[in-house]
């Protein structure tokens, strides 16, 4: 069984949540979730994601 992990937000000192976010690069759009505090808007993103699928998002809108 997985185990939540929590995450806190530095500036608010509140629970980050999962939100549906939104993100522009070289004029494009596209919407991931992400965590996000429900209160500042600061994203946190994992390594994972960073060198997993936005960076073939990246690649992929590059090559366009």
């Amino acid at each position: 069984m997985e185990k939540k992990q929590i995450l806190i937000c530095d500036r608010c000192n509140v629970e980050m949540q999962e939100l549906d976010t939104q993100f522009s690069y070289l004029g494009k759009s596209f919407r991931h979730k992400v965590h996000r505090c429900p209160e500042c808007g600061q994203v946190f993103l994992s390594e994972d994601l960073v060198n997993g699928r936005m960076k073939d998002v990246e690649s992929m809108m590059e090559d366009k």
